[in-house]
C-alpha cells in the first residue's frame, strides 16, 4: 500500500500515521478526520506555518514563535474530536506523559494550551530528519542496530517511570541528523502510552485494543494487560522489518499469533537477509516470543544483547551494565569516510568542542574529558572504555563563554570504538542534565549560535587517565 502522507511503501497492515495517533479495535476500518487545515492561523504565541502530517487525532504543523521566531512542531486535536472529554484527555496525557519521562531520546514538549474557539493543541521541538520508515531497507545493522540501541534507553527511562509506550513502530522511531556527528533517534507519540494504574472503563471496553496492528504484542492483541516486554515486543518487529524489509507475521497470522496456545514462530532474519549476522537474528527472534516471560526482561537487556550480538568478540569481554564506573579521555577521531562515499575537501566543519573536569567517584581529583554536541538536554562526553554504567551519576564542571558552571549529569547512551567508527565520531558517553541551573541555560543559549566558524578549543591531553 502506497502512503500519501510519507511517501513510501508499507505492507498492508500498517497503519501509517506519521503523527501517530491510532485507535483500532480487531476489526477496525480506517475513517479520515474532516479535512481542517489552520495553516496561517496563530494559536498562542505560534503561527501555523505549513502542514506537515495528520492522524487519527490530531494534526501537526510547523510552527513559529511569534516573538523570536523559534520553529516548533505544533500538535492540534482534531476539531471534531475537541467536544469528547475522554479523547481531549487522552490528547493532552500525551504531552504530561512525554514530561514526566524526559528523556534525550524522547521528544520534548514545551506548552500545551486551548485556543478561543475550542482548539486544543501541545507544542513540540521541531525535529529536522526522516521517519525510521523512510530510510532504506533492509538496512545495514551496523546503522540500524544504534538507532535501536537509542531506542531502547528512552524506553528504558519511560519503563522506569511506569509508562508503557504501546504503539512504537516506524512511524514513530524519528532519525535526526546532527550536523557531521551521528544521527540520533527521538522516540514520538507516547498518545496510546499507560501508566501503570487501574485501566479506565473505556480501556477495559470489550474488543478495544490501541496500538498498530502489525506491532502489537500478542498479550496486547488479546486486550490483556501489558508491560515494557510488549514495547520490547514492537521494537523487535520494527528491527526485523528494517534489517529484513519484510514484517515477521504475515497479516492472516495475527489472530493465530494471539490466540495459538502454541509457538508460532517467524523465519529467521539471517535467513532472509544475509547480512544479518546470527547473533543479531537470535536477539530479535527472543524479543519477538510470543509468551513475555521468555523476553528480554527490560529494554536495557534487549539493548546489551543488540550491542553485543554486533561487535566483535573482543569488544563485548564486559556486558554494558557491568562496565566500570571510570571515565578515559582520547583524542579526537579523525573524521571517517562513510560507507561509498567520499567527502569534498573542506565540506565538513570540526563541530564545536568544550571541556569539563569530571569529579572521580574516589575522590583523587579531577579529570578532564572532551565535550561535543551540547545542547539544554545535555552533551557528549569523549572518553574510552569501560565506559561509567547508565544512569550513573556524574558531577562535573563545564566551561562555556569564558566561564566556569558546575553541572550534574546521568548519563543515558554509551557509543563504543565499533559505533563510533561508523558515525565518524569520538567513542564516549551521552550525559543528560540534571535540573540545569538557570546560569547553565543561559551560556548553553548564548554559545549555541556561535557553532559555525568557532574554532573549538584544545583537546586536553590524550595522556591524561584515571
Amino acid at each position: 500500500m502506497h502512503c500519501e502522507l510519507c511517501l513510501s511503501d508499507h505492507p498492508e497492515d500498517v497503519l501509517c500515521d506519521n503523527v501517530c495517533w491510532t485507535q483500532v479495535g480487531l476489526a477496525t476500518e480506517e475513517v479520515e478526520p474532516p479535512a481542517v487545515d489552520l495553516t496561517g492561523q496563530t494559536l498562542g504565541h505560534y503561527t501555523l506555518v505549513r502542514r506537515l502530517g495528520a492522524g487519527g487525532m490530531g494534526t501537526v504543523y510547523l510552527g513559529e514563535q511569534t516573538r523570536i521566531g523559534a520553529r516548533v512542531a505544533v500538535k492540534v486535536l482534531h476539531p471534531h474530536l475537541a467536544h469528547d472529554e475522554s479523547l481531549r484527555a487522552r490528547f493532552y496525557a500525551e504531552a504530561r506523559t512525554v514530561n514526566v519521562v524526559s528523556h534525550p531520546h524522547i521528544v520534548h514538549v514545551f506548552d500545551i494550551s486551548e485556543a478561543p474557539g475550542g482548539i486544543h493543541y501541545f507544542v513540540m521541538e521541531y525535529l529536522e530528519g526522516v521517519p525510521l520508515s523512510r530510510l532504506h531497507r533492509p538496512m545495514a545493522p551496523t546503522h540500524l542496530v544504534p538507532l535501536l540501541a537509542q531506542a531502547c534507553d528512552a524506553l528504558h527511562a519511560a519503563h522506569r517511570c511506569g509508562v508503557v509506550h504501546r504503539d512504537l513502530k516506524p512511524d514513530n522511531l524519528f532519525v535526526v541528523r546532527n550536523g557531521v556527528g551521528p544521527p540520533s533517534l527521538r522516540v514520538l507519540d507516547f498518545g496510546v502510552a499507560k501508566a501503570r494504574r487501574p485501566p479506565t472503563e473505556d480501556e477495559t471496553a470489550a474488543g478495544i485494543v490501541l496500538g498498530t496492528p502489525a506491532y502489537m504484542a500478542p498479550e496486547q492483541w488479546a486486550g490483556q494487560p501489558v508491560d515494557g516486554r510488549a514495547d520490547i515486543y514492537a521494537l523487535a518487529v520494527t528491527a526485523y522489518y528494517m534489517a529484513t524489509g519484510q514484517l515477521p507475521f504475515e497479516r492472516g497470522q495475527m489472530a493465530e499469533l494471539a490466540l495459538s496456545p502454541g509457538p508460532v514462530d517467524p523465519p529467521p532474519p539471517h535467513v532472509l537477509a544475509p547480512a544479518v549476522p546470527q547473533a543479531l537474528s537470535d536477539v530479535l527472534l527472543r524479543a519477538l516470543a510470543r509468551r513475555c516471560e521468555d523476553r528480554y526482561p527490560t529494554a536495557l537487556h534487549f539493548k546489551e544483547a543488540l550491542l553485543a550480538a554486533t561487535l566483535p568478540p573482543s569488544a563485548v569481554a564486559h556486558p554494558v551494565a557491568e562496565l566500570s564506573r571510570g571515565l578515559t579521555p582520547v583524542p579526537s577521531l579523525p573524521m571517517l569516510e562513510t560507507e561509498g562515499a567520499t567527502p569534498e575537501p573542506g565540506t565538513l566543519t570540526p563541530p564545536l568542542t568544550w571541556v569539563a573536569r569530571v569529579r572521580r567517584r574516589a575522590g583523587s581529583g579531577d579529570v578532564e574529558v572532551r565535550c561535543t554536541e551540547l545542547n539544554k538536554g545535555g552533551l557528549f562526553m569523549c572518553c574510552a572504555e569501560p565506559f561509567p554504567r547508565l544512569f550513573t551519576r556524574l558531577e562535573f564542571t563545564l566551561l562555556l563563554a569564558g566561564e566556569e558552571v558546575e553541572c550534574v549529569g546521568e548519563v543515558v547512551r554509551h557509543v563504543d570504538f565499533a559505533q563510533a567508527r561508523t558515525w565518524n565520531m569520538s567513542p564516549g558517553v551521552g550525559v543528560q542534565f540534571i535540573n540545569p541551573s538557570p546560569r547553565l541555560r543561559d551560556l548553553i543559549h548564548r554559545v549555541q549560535p556561535h557553532r559555525r566558524g568557532t574554532p573549538p578549543p584544545p583537546a586536553p591531553p590524550p595522556e591524561a587517565h584515571l
